[in-house]
């Protein structure tokens, strides 16, 4: 009854967060090029005005690129938890309350300390998935299917490149002296950006791709 009553509004989510992840790849070129002449301009239009129409709709598709991914991601996300029967409004709810915090313009540096703790409780969270297995009984483990072990297996590959791009990500902010303030300052080599975005970007291709082969492979042992 909970999912008939909502599947309208589920199939309108799911085609409001495919749109958005659209034009969250496409805003590279819709709008990212505008908002950096934007910038060059010192905040003006091409007209020389710091606001007219040219600036209403510059702002109006950066502010939607800004948000395009969360919003889509989130309506995903959303229409998920009608299908599946979850407790949609606490997604929904912490969504709104990230989506705030991130919304903050900008954040002081917090210094290394934020960074080494944080990063700290980054590796003992995926020390602990690592080493916290779900319990199985022998029965279980014995009558376990192929395309069970074969899930689990493309599962624990998804969630190692997941690990490895975290620490990918770590990696960025100390090229960018995040622990090292004092040398924001100094050029960094853009190769170096370029190399560590780059394979973060594969190791996230990696992580999501296996995921969904697990889910797929979970699916159809289950049909």
């Amino acid at each position: 009854m909970y999912r008939e009553q909502f599947s309208g509004v589920s199939g309108f989510l799911i085609v409001a967060g495919v749109l958005l992840l659209v034009y969250a790849a496409a805003g590279n070129y819709i709008a990212l090029p505008g908002y950096i002449r934007f910038l060059e301009r010192g905040g003006t239009s091409p007209a020389g005005n710091t606001f007219d129409l040219a600036v209403l709709i510059g702002a109006t598709k950066t502010i939607v690129w800004m948000y395009s991914f969360q919003l889509g991601v989130l309506a995903l996300g959303i229409a998920y938890a009608i299908r599946e029967g979850l407790y949609t409004k606490y997604v929904v709810c912490a969504a709104l309350v990230w989506l705030a915090l991130w919304s903050w313009p900008s954040l002081p540096a917090p210094g290394a300390w934020f960074y080494i703790t944080f990063g700290g409780m980054i590796l003992v969270a995926i020390t602990l998935v690592l080493l916290y297995p779900r319990r199985a009984s022998a029965t279980d483990t014995a009558t376990r299917t192929g395309a069970t072990r074969l899930s689990g297996t493309l599962q624990l590959g998804a969630v190692l490149f997941f690990a490895i791009a975290t620490w990918e990500v770590c990696g960025l902010g100390s090229a960018g002296r995040m622990l090292h303030p004092e040398q924001a300052a100094m050029p960094l080599a853009h190769n170096i950006l370029i190399t560590q975005s780059s394979k973060l970007m594969l190791e996230f291709v990696l992580a999501w791709g296996l995921l969904l082969m697990s889910i797929v492979t979970r699916q159809k042992q289950q049909g």
